[in-house]
């Protein structure tokens, strides 16, 4: 579980480095993330804005490592929460 928050904590750390060099409506939408509960329409917009936070990022910082960070924190705890029964079944006894 604390992998999969170290990975919502690094993407927020990469939306919140690219807020200032995105557009005012990606910008709205990103901030008001949480206040809305829309349709469809709504979560287009919001996921949109974040593939816009995400290219904004790798073009302005490309030497970061937050989002290689971001990408190792949801492939681990992925990984994790896959072999773990797996662990169980054939570990030790």
């Amino acid at each position: 579980m604390s992998l999969f928050l170290l990975a919502i904590g690094t993407m927020v750390m990469v939306v919140r480095e690219a807020l200032p060099f995105l557009d005012s409506e990606d910008q709205t939408t990103l901030r008001d993330y949480w206040k809305s509960t829309g349709g469809f329409g709504t979560w287009r917009k919001r996921d949109s804005a974040i593939k816009h936070a995400w290219s904004k990022h790798a073009e302005s910082f490309p030497k970061s490592h937050k989002r290689l960070l971001f990408a190792a924190f949801l492939i681990v705890a992925a990984l994790s929460v896959m072999f773990y029964p797996l662990w169980l079944a054939v570990g030790p006894r």
